[in-house]
């Protein structure tokens, strides 16, 4: 059976798990000519075949993955009778593994699947964001941010506040964008201004669409009181897309090419730090400070370092060292409730301006006094080694 996600059409003899809406469909094609019989597949999914021997294996937590002389072997951690076979490329996939085992892995299949997918996909010039992307009047505004910070109240809010239309939950693809003298043009595949596309897995939304829309913006989300927004520098845009995209450590090869799509995705799409509330009234504020382009300018960014961990200890807040940081610092650190807000936000890159902010949204202070408070604390973190800018 033939599938499509993106521009990709998938060729396999497995009943992949996915919506109808992605089985592969002309009219929907971004390059119908390119998939008019099976022989044009980009990428083909086989049945078949035993397990080979294995000596190595690349650890990427509940995934194993082997290195074999005809590309890799996935397979979930603790699961050694069944897997998926991909060659160098990504182009050529094969389950193998006894039919018992196979239906064993159940879902795991998918997720096994999705990997090789999403790394061909890199090769294509996508990237998989971690972010819950929403269509607005045409257009798609992602919002990425760490797991349970609030991406998804966010689409939730936009929804409610301008019915827009939720694309994916979780993982959308992005087609990197690339410039070329303001004109609206393609160059070996790559268009001019950066594309969403939803993708036939999500998280708790479970939302399958498979629809494209061009990028609107990028928002890497914060909570607040206030409501504002703010210009990231590239350094910014491309550490955060680093954080926030799939990138298959395993394969150096297949690794750089995302570093390459990550740098243009930051120089391409408009991408901003949006600091509010969940609601939809918040929504609506917000969408008035991104179309009207008042954003407050860059701002450098610090952030904690790894390796400690705050605990509330009989009514005080301690900051602790842990693992090899243990043999490092003599002791522990005492802060009090303020110095506890400013190390939880510390642990996402945050700016001063912005940590001020967020002092006043949780204490009635005045902002001078605020700031010069929060000038000594950050003096004495950084004497004690425990913040990078």
């Amino acid at each position: 059976m033939l599938y499509q996600i993106a521009g990709v059409i998938i060729d396999s003899e497995f009943h992949l798990p996915f919506p109808s809406d992605f089985a592969y469909n002309p009219a929907k094609s971004i390059n119908p000519a390119d998939a008019a019989d099976r022989a044009k597949a980009d990428v083909v999914l086989e049945e078949g075949g035993a397990l080979p021997p294995v000596d190595n294996a690349f650890d990427a937590g509940s995934l194993k993955i082997c290195r074999l002389s005809e590309g890799w072997l996935f397979q979930p951690a603790g699961k050694e009778d069944a897997g998926l076979i991909a060659n160098e490329d990504y182009t050529r996939l094969r389950l193998v593994g006894t039919d018992v085992a196979l239906a064993e892995m159940g879902s795991q299949i998918e997720w096994l699947i999705r990997t090789a997918l999403e790394s061909f996909l890199i090769r294509r010039g996508y990237v998989s964001l971690h972010a819950a992307a929403v269509e607005v009047d045409g257009e798609a505004y992602a919002f990425t941010a760490p797991s349970g910070t609030g991406k998804s109240t966010r689409a939730c809010a936009w929804q409610e506040a301008f019915g827009a239309q939720l694309i994916s939950g979780d993982r959308p693809l992005i087609k990197v964008g690339r410039k070329v003298d303001d004109k609206s043009i393609a160059i070996d595949g790559i268009v001019d201004v950066p594309e969403l596309f939803g993708v036939p897995w999500d998280g708790k939304e479970k939302c399958y669409r498979n629809e494209r829309y061009p990028l609107k913006m990028i928002c890497e989300v914060r909570r607040s009181d206030r409501a504002y927004a703010r210009k990231l520098t590239f350094e910014q845009r491309r550490r955060l897309l680093m954080q926030q995209s799939f990138v298959p450590m395993w394969d150096t090869e297949t690794s750089a090419m995302q570093m390459i799509n990550i740098i243009r995705l930051a120089e391409t799409a408009q991408i901003v730090r949006i600091f509010g509330g969940p609601l939809p009234e918040d929504a609506q504020t917000m969408r008035t400070i991104l179309d009207h382009n008042q954003l407050k300018e860059e701002e450098a960014d610090m952030k904690a370092k790894s390796g400690f961990i705050l605990r509330n200890v009989v009514g005080e807040h301690v900051l602790m060292p842990t693992g090899d940081n243990i043999g490092k610092y003599n002791g522990t650190i005492v802060l009090n409730d303020v110095a506890a807000l400013v190390w939880e936000k510390l642990q996402n890159p945050v700016s001063r301006e912005d940590l001020i902010a967020a002092i006043l949204d949780e204490y009635n202070v005045e902002e001078d006094v605020a700031a010069t408070d929060l000038d000594k604390l950050l003096e004495t973190l950084k004497g004690y080694g425990v913040i990078e800018e």
